[in-house]
C-alpha cells in the first residue's frame, strides 16, 4: 500500500551503511514526521543533499565509516548551510571529529549520545 503523504513529508538523508542500526535511525526520524533516504556512500549522501526535492531538512553522517571529508566541505560550502548536518561517531577518534568540524559538519556529538538523544537530536538541529 502506497502512502498518499509520502511525497508530503520532509526528508532526511542518512550516510550510514550498518543495516540494523540504519532501521532504529529510520525509526527515530519517523517518529519525528520524517522520510528517510539512506545513502551508502559520501558521494550518493551529497548526491542526495544537492538533488532531493524538497529539499533535505536534515543530514544525518556516521562518521564511524569512511567519508570522504573534502567531497563533503565542498558540497556544504556549496549548499551554503541550507542543510544542517548531524554527525556521530567515536568520541575518541579527534582526527575524524576535527575533519568533520573542518567540513563544515553542524553538530557533531558520540555514539553514545547519539544513541541515547537521537529523535530529540534529529528534532534540534533539522529545519
Amino acid at each position: 500500500m502506497r502512502d498518499e503523504n509520502a511525497a508530503d513529508q520532509a526528508i532526511a538523508v542518512v550516510l550510514n551503511r550498518d543495516l540494523m542500526f540504519g532501521s532504529r535511525i529510520r525509526s527515530a526520524l519517523t517518529s519525528q514526521g520524517l522520510r528517510a533516504q539512506f545513502a551508502r556512500d559520501t558521494a550518493q549522501f551529497i548526491q542526495l543533499l544537492e538533488t532531493t526535492e524538497p529539499a533535505p531538512v536534515i543530514g544525518i553522517i556516521d562518521m564511524n565509516g569512511a567519508v570522504a571529508w573534502d567531497d563533503l566541505r565542498q558540497a556544504l560550502a556549496r549548499l551554503g548551510g541550507g542543510v544542517p548536518t548531524l554527525g556521530f561517531g567515536a568520541h575518541v577518534d579527534i582526527e575524524t571529529r576535527r575533519a568533520a568540524k573542518s567540513a563544515g559538519v553542524t553538530r557533531i556529538v558520540s555514539n553514545s549520545e547519539f544513541h541515547r538523544d537521537m529523535p530529540a537530536l534529529i528534532s534540534r538541529y533539522r529545519t
